[in-house]
């Protein structure tokens, strides 16, 4: 094929054009109806004036319309972040701005209204959208575009930073899809039944495991919003993969014994799992309930990841896996020296090509992350057995992991700081009986203040500022914040406070 030609999705991942590619909750599109529909979408951001590797926010609720936006950016030759659904309009106005973004496809309330804002046009995808993919230009996107994806993660200094990857943004979107079908096959994903989309699609491990899925040519059924009580409908539908969090199965083994009888998991082949630790004795049962289908993950988005199948964990219970690929993992101690088999310190991850990432318009961010010898770490702590398997046994108190999604405390008491009567803030993790962590803001109001007036107004701040997934459940005063000699928060002592008194 011609490198200026366009590519068919479906001779891309080996199906017929009439097979089926993605179910949602309410209908479903082949693989030559998902071709089409990407490519107008497409040339529908062209027509609104949106070029090579400019920048487009997706912030669209998982349905078939959240993929086609993930495709047709990407082989579009644009720059696309999926953004939180349950953002507020502040904070998807600072990524729009932060990412330089020429467009936002939503059908989020938000989004429109952070859009508007912020003068960008928007495809919404709720309002009359296939007549508009129908009344874009037909010509077929030609292959070898490079589109990429810049995630956002949140850090320890405040608000969120884009990651540019370089293998992404070098790759065309024909390149990238099959070195993500590679990948699939590489850790087991099925190319037979459906990949089942439980998590929402704009979280990173998931959509990469599901895109990496659909592109070896397993269809994906996305589900609207998780639910446990629906599983074994989702289940009956042919499934055989789907990636999920410890907190979804905590739910699942709660079902009314009826619910959890009806559960026929014999039809998986693959479960992935990570985002949160996962207690041995919760895997195990999970184990014990579905057979030895699990996959654990560790990473983040910076890239460096460590795979562990249910048989290497079951002869290594709590291991995470050995790293993939050509990575490599080391422990670090305090004044930087590596560390020898089952000796505790910090997690270090290096990569062949040496510097793998960068973060967006932070240059001096990205040269702090990064030790003299490219190795990159985000401050968890952990060691590794006599064969070079991983086992977390701690992490950084700058990070929550609240149902498998990271909150950083760094980016509340940024919004906390400038509530009005408040002198001094802190956020640490504390206990969650259902989602593992939740945040907990420690205050010092400031003197001369009313202390209720300042509460009420940190709580109207945080509802207005700060998504609900990451807004402190509890807000605690202080006569003052720990703090060391230089001024460096003590957010660990905190912590250990609030694990130790868990009524407090």
């Amino acid at each position: 094929m011609s490198r200026t030609q366009p590519t068919l999705l479906h001779e891309l991942v080996g199906r017929e054009a009439s097979d089926i590619a993605v179910i949602d909750d309410f209908r479903r599109q082949s693989w030559e109806q998902l071709d089409r529909r990407t490519h107008a979408l497409a040339r529908g951001l062209e027509a609104l004036g949106v070029g090579p590797r400019c920048h487009v926010a997706i912030v669209v609720s998982n349905r078939i319309e959240f993929l086609e936006s993930y495709i047709a950016t990407l082989r579009g030759g644009f720059t696309q972040t999926p953004v939180k659904c349950n953002w507020t309009p502040a904070e998807m106005g600072y990524l729009f701005q932060d990412a330089n973004s020429q467009a936002v496809i939503t059908d989020i309330d938000a989004a429109r209204e952070a859009a508007q804002t912020a003068g960008l046009p928007v495809i919404d995808v709720d309002d009359d959208f296939a007549a508009w993919l129908d009344a874009q230009d037909p010509t077929p996107i030609e292959a070898g575009r490079k589109g990429y994806r810049i995630p956002y993660t949140s850090g320890t200094t405040g608000a969120p930073k884009g990651v540019e990857r370089v293998v992404d943004a070098d790759s065309t979107f024909e390149e990238w899809s099959r070195s993500n079908a590679l990948g699939a096959k590489g850790i087991g994903l099925p190319r037979n039944g459906l990949h089942l989309m439980v998590s929402q699609m704009f979280h990173g491990a998931p959509m990469t495991f599901g895109f990496g899925a659909l592109c070896g040519g397993a269809p994906m059924r996305i589900v609207s919003r998780w639910n446990p009580a629906l599983f074994a409908n989702w289940l009956a539908e042919g499934v055989t993969a789907t990636i999920m969090v410890p907190t979804m199965f905590r739910q699942l083994l709660a079902l009314p014994p009826q619910q959890r009888q009806a559960i026929d998991a014999s039809g998986l082949e693959v479960v992935i799992h990570g985002g949160e630790a996962c207690q041995i004795e919760l895997k195990r049962q999970m184990i014990g309930w579905w057979g030895p289908i699990f996959t654990e993950y560790y990473g983040f988005t910076e890239g460096g990841m460590t795979l562990a199948t249910s048989q290497q964990w079951l002869e290594r219970p709590g291991t995470v896996g050995l790293p993939i690929g050509e990575l490599k993992v080391h422990i670090v101690d305090k004044t930087g020296n590596d560390l020898g088999p089952h000796q505790e310190g910090e997690i270090f991850f290096t990569r062949p090509e040496g510097r793998y990432f960068r973060y967006l318009k932070e240059a001096a961010k990205t040269e702090r992350a990064y030790r003299t010898d490219d190795s990159f770490t985000v401050g968890d702590i952990g060691y590794l057995d006599e064969d070079g398997y991983l086992f977390v046994s701690g992490r950084t108190a700058e990070l929550i992991v609240a149902a498998g999604v990271n909150i950083y405390p760094a980016e509340i008491e940024a919004v906390l700081f400038e509530v009005p009567g408040v002198a001094d803030v802190c956020v640490a993790g504390g206990p969650d009986p259902d989602r593992g962590e939740q945040p907990v803001a420690f205050v010092v109001i400031q003197e001369g203040c009313d202390p209720q007036e300042v509460l009420a107004e940190v709580e109207r701040t945080c509802q207005q500022n700060i998504a609900g997934y990451k807004r402190p459940r509890k807000i605690l005063t202080r006569s003052a914040i720990p703090r060391d000699p230089t001024g460096k928060t003590l957010r660990v002592a905190l912590r250990n406070e609030l694990w130790g008194q868990q009524d407090s």
